[in-house]
């Protein structure tokens, strides 16, 4: 399985939302994906249950972008699994580099959040990634590591599986990152993968996925030289053709190496 999806992050509208899922499903009917290949968007939280009807039949997980671990309570502006999962979410992103840096998620926050989603049904989306100081102190791998082991920690071995792991340097994300070589994040991410693995008992991560500074120039490289199980999109998949290109590149990828896999959605 190759997973190839994007995060909207603040951008869309309800209408822009669905109009952009019905350009999407549209597509993937006319051009059916393999099974193999596994799309997923993430909207804001008020175009979830729009996007949810427009993407009715089509082969595309639906995921929120955040969500609070208590089931209900005193949380204002917040949402929580059971909401996020009401509104139409399969899975549940959590631990991005911004959400960490501008409204201090910790490591602990991810773990509970993860706790939560596997208790609603959500696959977590756990995001990690080293800052730019880590990586030229040559200590990546390590941060890295203790990150995953951290938002890990509440689950149960056998839990372990139900889970995705992006991996998103922050040195590499947004407009002014430097896009990664498969150089520079294959190590990071074949500890990623080491450590899930010991975590779960020999199972791992459902997936492990390579985001920051992905597009259609180097999806490719990032799919064939390091051990990414699929890619988590920024900009590059706002729009309809954008993910569209990335997803014809997931195609090209596993037709040249094929992969036993299932359709989750």
């Amino acid at each position: 399985m190759v997973w190839i999806g994007t995060s909207w992050k603040m951008n869309k509208t309800i209408g822009e939302s669905r109009e952009y899922a019905r350009l999407l499903s549209e597509a993937l009917a006319e051009t059916p994906l393999p099974d193999a290949v596994q799309p997923f968007i993430l909207p804001a939280h008020t175009s979830l249950a729009a996007v949810r009807d427009q993407l009715a039949g089509a082969p595309v997980l639906l995921g929120a972008q955040n969500a609070h671990w208590a089931a209900e309570g005193a949380g204002t502006g917040e949402v929580s699994m059971r909401m996020a999962a009401d509104a139409g979410a399969q899975l549940v992103e959590m631990g991005h580099s911004e959400r960490r840096e501008q409204f201090g998620e910790t490591d602990e926050t991810v773990a509970r959040k993860a706790r939560a989603a596997v208790d609603h049904g959500l696959l977590p989306l756990i995001c990690v990634g080293e800052p730019g100081a880590v990586r030229a102190a040559g200590d990546a791998e390590r941060f890295v590591t203790a990150q995953v082991r951290a938002a890990l920690s509440l689950l149960h071995p056998d839990e372990i599986s139900q889970t995705l792991i992006a991996y998103e340097p922050v040195w590499a994300i947004g407009l002014a990152g430097t896009p990664a070589t498969p150089e520079q994040v294959a190590p990071v991410m074949g500890r990623i993968a080491e450590e899930a693995r010991r975590l779960g008992a020999g199972a791992g991560c459902r997936a492990v996925l390579y985001g920051g500074g992905v597009n259609a120039a180097n999806a490719a490289a990032l799919l064939r030289e390091t051990p990414a199980d699929g890619l988590f999109v920024g900009r590059a998949a706002w729009r309809v053709d954008g993910l569209l290109q990335l997803l014809a590149i997931g195609r090209q990828y596993i037709e040249a190496v094929p992969v036993v896999s299932s359709r989750t959605s």
